[in-house]
């Protein structure tokens, strides 16, 4: 399973690709192909879902568990966005682990604004639109992940094709529903915990919320790209002609105004891209006229 990094003991070679990366903590030893120091890479229990999966010996074990008033679930991030492994218990009885990315900041800012932009009239097809775009980031993304996973785990490696869904908003949230992908298990008695995680997935959450941008050659991975196929799938999505950032003006504390949530809290002030002159100072004041800031404007 994906594993974290311990601090390098010798030299480096280049780094491998992401993906590439998570396929080869998710073999065993053996099945490593490259000549690193295997000691290199850290125990089982350094792996973020060790401690909940400790708790059954398999999936089967947390259904039961989860059927007896236990619940089964994780939620964390190795370095991309959020993910979430439950256990779902439907009424017929039937069990799935559901194995669930969420957006980045890019994406989860860009549709934020736009499902404010769209008013509440517009919102069922909003949703549609939303789900057919998500499909849409996956499909350019996930080749790129089955080619770097299949360095590791050869050929015949295809990637789960997941499901873009959208679920209620959080409590403490920004108002709007959450949005992502995901692959639900099926659990059989003999299923095993590595049955219910497909590592294109996993990298999923790199690939679109990664800080490194090691997938931004991807044209839908950034942040323009990603603005441009959701207008393709008509979802009105803005941004700020000068600072870049994903913009709405119809937030309900800034109606008729251009703001952003980015930005260390957002608001309706543009911070530029920062390539002009500083204005001269004042000689005895301590403001100028540009402390006032400049209001966004939208792209198109």
């Amino acid at each position: 399973m994906p594993k974290k990094r311990k601090k390098s003991r010798k030299p480096t070679r280049a780094t491998p690709p992401p993906a590439v990366l998570q396929a080869k903590r998710s073999l065993p030893a053996e099945a490593h192909d490259w000549d690193d120091d295997d000691s290199d890479w850290d125990d089982d229990e350094d792996f973020p879902m060790s401690d909940f999966r400790a708790q059954f010996a398999s999936p089967a074990d947390a259904v039961a568990g989860t059927r007896a008033g236990k619940p089964w679930e994780w939620v964390g991030c190795v370095d991309g966005s959020r993910m979430r492994h439950r256990i779902l218990v439907r009424d017929d009885g039937a069990a799935v682990v559901e194995q669930a990315v969420f957006l980045g900041t890019v994406q989860e800012g860009a549709i934020l604004c736009a499902w404010h932009e769209a008013g509440p009239d517009s919102r069922p097809l909003l949703e549609k639109n939303i789900l057919n775009a998500l499909d849409s980031l996956h499909e350019a993304v996930r080749p790129h992940l089955e080619a770097e996973i299949r360095e590791v785990r050869g050929e015949d490696y295809t990637a789960v094709v997941p499901q873009a869904f959208m679920e209620s908003p959080e409590p403490y949230g920004a108002g709007v529903p959450l949005f992502g992908w995901r692959i639900l298990h099926p659990v059989t008695p003999d299923s095993t915990w590595d049955d219910t995680l497909d590592v294109a997935l996993w990298s999923t959450s790199i690939a679109v919320g990664g800080w490194a941008g090691s997938y931004d050659h991807i044209d839908e991975v950034r942040a323009d790209g990603f603005t441009a196929l959701l207008r393709r799938h008509n979802v009105p999505a803005h941004r700020c002609a000068e600072c870049k950032k994903p913009i709405t003006s119809r937030h309900p504390r800034w109606p008729g105004i251009w703001t952003t949530p980015t930005d260390e809290g957002g608001g309706p002030a543009c911070a530029g891209t920062g390539s002009g002159p500083y204005p001269p100072e004042p000689r005895i004041g301590w403001y100028t006229d540009s402390e006032f800031g400049e209001p966004h404007r939208p792209d198109s």
